[in-house]
């Protein structure tokens, strides 16, 4: 067994910042969260379908690993699919990448590990992955609440399932601890229930009601890699390299925002759109008839977060840079503020805490949270412009 010690994720909405976070700090970059953030153009992406799903593995992220590039460090990695021909041999490259990359004290991210998000691997063992991220650990940041440590008994009765990844739990023994573990912080399991397991982590979901997460131990054998949920496999190391001034650091990070809200088809491709036509479909999403609120609320968390960290990264970004330019940023950084407000107020309207949709399809909820969007959009079309002009003045 080999382990990084002191490689920890990050808990942010967006995952994959937080693994790079994590992998940085480890490297001892000092990358703020905002230079992470606004460096790579994350904070200026989105993305919707027709549902309110975008946000995640689901944009195309090879640009933004390109741009880690200026920030002092590079991604290389292994990406697949389980219906790709040689899905075993990237299985296989992805597990002799992330044994050589730790060996030489590098650190490691992949995807789906446990739940559908990004986590850290700080390790290996002969039979697979030793990972650290969202049900794994106890960390601040994203809404714990529904993450549950459970009791041996419990995990007695759950081990009776083996390393099946999608079971219907039936048994009422069972059933009834799960719903009076849930209780106790206010998630009430009704209807059909089923249990996801992966990595050592399970998700317990029910159809008619709320859903929990119940800790593990974080790892996952490597021929599993890519097998669970949609069947994406990714798995990159991350190690030091050269960076760039922050004049170029910022003109190829606006330059990748601005293209990728035009929505390109070599970024953007059906059923996503992006830019300011991802707000009106979000918007469509969330005054259809029968809203996702799990797709919407997860979406707007995401988007909110990066909207965020665009406010500091344009004011790091004017102090570094300084000149002409730094007041076009810090104009730009004042105009982002306007769009991040709204969208996290839209995110407090509909919180992604594991309650049923039920919990939130109140009329005026919905009203309320579809204006916040339309704000936002207004926000976004007069900083997009801003955007553009910093990116021609350096």
């Amino acid at each position: 067994m080999k382990r990084l010690d002191g490689l920890a994720w990050q808990s942010f909405w967006n995952t994959q910042l937080g693994c790079l976070k994590g992998c940085t700090d480890y490297l001892g970059l000092g990358l703020s969260e905002a230079w992470l953030f606004g460096g790579t153009g994350a904070a200026f992406i989105a993305l919707t379908d027709e549902q309110g799903f975008g946000a995640g593995g689901s944009w195309h992220q090879t640009p933004m690993t390109q741009l880690c590039n200026n920030l002092g460090f590079t991604v290389n990695g292994v990406y697949g699919f389980r219906t790709d021909e040689d899905f075993g041999v990237k299985q296989r490259m992805a597990w002799e990448l992330t044994r050589n990359a730790i060996d030489r004290g590098y650190p490691c991210y992949g995807y789906n590990l446990a739940i559908p998000e990004y986590y850290v691997v700080n390790g290996y063992e002969e039979r697979g992955y030793l990972f650290a991220g969202f049900g794994v650990d106890e960390l601040e940041g994203r809404n714990e609440r529904r993450i549950f440590y459970p009791e041996p008994r419990l995990l007695e009765r759950l081990a009776a399932y083996g390393d099946e990844p999608y079971v219907p739990l039936e048994d009422e023994r069972t059933l009834a601890m799960l719903a009076e573990l849930g209780a106790t912080r206010g998630f009430e399991l009704k209807g059909s229930v089923r249990m996801v397991s992966n990595g050592g982590v399970r998700e317990v979901m029910s159809d008619q009601g709320d859903w929990i997460i119940l800790q593990g131990e974080g790892m996952t054998p490597w021929e599993r890699l890519g097998t669970v949920h949609i069947g994406l496999l990714e798995m990159y190391a991350v190690e030091p390299g050269r960076s760039s001034g922050p004049e170029d650091t910022v003109k190829e990070a606006l330059a990748f925002a601005l293209e990728h809200a035009e929505g390109p088809a070599k970024w953007v491709q059906p059923p996503y759109s992006s830019g300011l036509r991802a707000y009106d479909v979000w918007i469509g999403a969330a005054e259809s008839g029968k809203p996702n609120i799990f797709a919407l609320s997860y979406n707007t968390s995401c988007w909110a977060e990066c909207r965020k960290y665009a406010v500091p990264f344009l004011e790091e970004a004017a102090g570094r840079i300084g000149g002409e330019a730094a007041e076009l940023l810090l104009d730009a950084a004042a105009a982002y503020r306007q769009v991040h407000t709204p969208l996290q107020a839209a995110a407090d309207l509909l919180p992604f805490e594991g309650k049923s949709d039920e919990h939130y399809l109140q009329t005026e909820r919905l009203a309320a949270y579809a204006e916040r969007l339309r704000q936002a959009k207004r926000a976004e079309a007069a900083a997009l412009p801003m955007l553009r002009r910093v990116a021609e003045a350096l």
